[in-house]
């Protein structure tokens, strides 16, 4: 048989427990004379606390009319305080921002950062245009050249270069990168030459 628990045994015996669980409880108790003695402990216990609480008197040395007369004129002294010198009365500042701006605020704020990390600095191509005619890149003893007619490499005066039938874009790169793109009149087709140092 399971035995009633000490938090359910205290309860019983303060008599707040709820009308099903007290009805269990002291039919377990009626059943087990093991917890039957427990919650007479408890209900014992609970009456010498009360007859404690009861023989109980307060100390004769203080005066207890007296001191609800000073607590009173006390009280009266304060508000007369108040009238000859009045306080300015404190203005409550104005509620700004209901919940429901707060939560559109924040909304807001989650689509900004979330648009900032989607199209953020990482996002950009490292390349940048270049109006000039042409544009050069030098990385130790290799030149990156891009203009009008497309890209190449040199080195120690050879070089390759990939032609493209005039460019309308040259773009450098911030790590070393050339990039040029045509677009063919008559076809349509568009052609992008990219070389880059590692």
């Amino acid at each position: 048989m399971k035995h009633l628990t000490e938090k359910h045994l205290a309860l019983a015996a303060a008599s707040e427990l709820p009308w099903r669980e007290k009805l269990s409880v002291e039919v377990h108790a009626w059943r087990c004379p093991q917890c039957r003695q427990r919650l007479a402990v408890y209900r014992a216990d609970r009456q010498r606390v009360k007859a404690g609480v009861a023989a109980f008197t307060l100390p004769r040395a203080m005066d207890w009319d007296s001191l609800e007369r000073e607590m009173t004129a006390n009280i009266r002294l304060g508000a007369e305080v108040n009238e000859l010198f009045p306080q300015e009365k404190s203005v409550e500042a104005p509620n700004v921002l209901s919940w429901r701006g707060a939560v559109a605020v924040g909304a807001l704020t989650a689509i900004v950062v979330t648009g900032w990390f989607l199209t953020g600095p990482g996002s950009r191509p490292a390349l940048r245009p270049i109006h000039a005619e042409g544009a050069q890149v030098r990385s130790g003893t290799l030149l990156l050249r891009a203009d009008e007619t497309g890209v190449g490499v040199e080195s120690k005066g050879q070089g390759l270069i990939l032609r493209s039938a005039a460019a309308s874009r040259v773009e450098v790169g911030l790590a070393g990168a050339l990039r040029s793109s045509s677009v063919e009149l008559d076809s349509g087709q568009v052609t992008v030459s990219q070389i880059y140092v590692e």
